[in-house]
C-alpha cells in the first residue's frame, strides 16, 4: 500500500498494490464515476437496486448522466476545500466528510468517514480516514444504491478497505513509513 499526495498537507489517497490502472483510489473512484461506459455497465448490473423505488423512476441513461455530473462537482469541491482548509479553520475537510457511523458519540482516532455527492439523495460515496480536521486519507469509494453497505459485495469491499487502512494507521510501527506523519 502506498500513500499518494492529492493536496499537500491536506488530502492523501491510498494506492493499493493490486491496483494497476490508477495512481490512487481517489483518482480511480472518480475516473470510474465519470466514465460513461463503466457507469452504464454498473447500473445495468445493478438495475434492480436502481429501480427498486428508493431512487424513484430513473433510467440507466439518467443515472449515468447524473453520476458523471455529480462526480465532477464533488471532485472539484473536495480539492477546493482541502486547499481552503489549510488557511480557513471554519471550512475544512471535516465540514465536508461525515463519520461513517450515524450519530457518533465521540470522534475516534483515525475515524472512518464518507462524503456524498451534492444532491439531497446521492448514491456517490468517497470513503476516507480522518487524521485531523483538514487531513484525510481516501481509501476508496462506490455507488451505494442500497440502504446498507452490508447488502452488496462492492460496498462490503469498501468497508474492508476502510478497516484495513485504519488498522494500518493504528499500528505504531507504520508511522515512520507514512509520509504525512512527517508533517507533525
Amino acid at each position: 500500500m502506498d500513500i499518494i499526495e492529492i493536496v499537500y498537507e491536506s488530502l492523501y489517497s491510498v494506492k493499493y498494490e493490486e491496483s494497476q490502472e490508477a495512481e490512487s483510489e481517489f483518482e480511480r473512484v472518480l475516473d470510474n464515476m465519470k466514465d460513461a461506459l463503466y457507469l452504464e455497465e454498473f447500473f445495468e448490473e445493478n438495475i434492480g437496486d436502481l429501480q427498486s423505488g428508493f431512487w424513484g423512476e430513473i433510467s440507466v441513461e439518467e443515472a449515468v448522466l447524473r453520476t458523471r455530473d455529480e462526480a465532477i462537482r464533488l471532485e472539484k469541491e473536495i480539492i477546493e476545500i482541502a486547499k481552503k482548509g489549510k488557511i480557513d479553520r471554519y471550512e475544512t475537510l471535516s465540514t465536508l466528510f461525515k463519520p461513517l457511523k450515524n450519530n457518533p458519540t465521540k470522534i475516534e482516532k483515525f475515524e472512518k468517514n464518507k462524503v456524498t455527492g451534492d444532491k439531497p439523495k446521492s448514491w456517490i460515496r468517497i470513503y476516507a480516514i480522518r487524521i485531523e480536521s483538514n487531513l484525510f486519507l481516501i481509501t476508496g469509494g462506490a455507488i451505494k444504491l442500497t440502504p446498507n453497505m452490508n447488502d452488496r459485495e462492492h460496498l462490503i469491499q469498501e468497508l474492508k478497505k476502510l478497516s484495513m487502512v485504519r488498522s494500518y494507521l493504528l499500528d505504531d510501527e507504520n508511522y515512520e513509513d507514512i509520509e504525512f506523519f512527517e508533517l507533525f
